[in-house]
Formats: structure tokens, C-alpha cells, sequence
């Protein structure tokens, strides 16, 4: 049977692995999902709407 102490450490112990883990892959996750989203979805099917200009009051979009 686990004692109160053991609880502790358990949860301690996890806090300290999944707070590594979860600051190392906070810096490789953004990558990977960039390269997927490449993969996935080449560059000719993602294009701009265009480009949001101001003259005076007024917003238009230039294509």
C-alpha cells in the first residue's frame, strides 16, 4: 500500500519529468508541425488573399 510520502514523491517526480519534457518540446513542436503543414499543404495552395492598404479612411485589398 502507498503512504502518503509516496504519493508525493510520485507526483513530484512526474511534475519534474513532464515539465522537462514539455519545455523541450516547445521548442521542437513548432517545427514539426511547420514541416507537416509543407507536406501537407504545398505553397501553391496556400496563397494570399493580398495585401491590406490604407488610403485615407479607407481599406481596400490589392490583388
Amino acid at each position: 500500500m502507498l503512504n502518503l510520502s509516496d504519493i508525493v514523491q510520485l507526483v513530484l517526480l512526474s511534475a519534474v519529468v513532464f515539465f522537462t519534457l514539455g519545455y523541450v518540446a516547445h521548442h521542437f513542436i513548432p517545427r514539426w508541425l511547420q514541416y507537416g503543414e509543407y507536406r501537407l499543404l504545398p505553397p501553391k495552395y496556400l496563397k494570399s488573399a493580398g495585401m491590406l492598404m490604407r488610403d485615407g479612411f479607407l481599406s481596400k485589398i490589392k490583388k
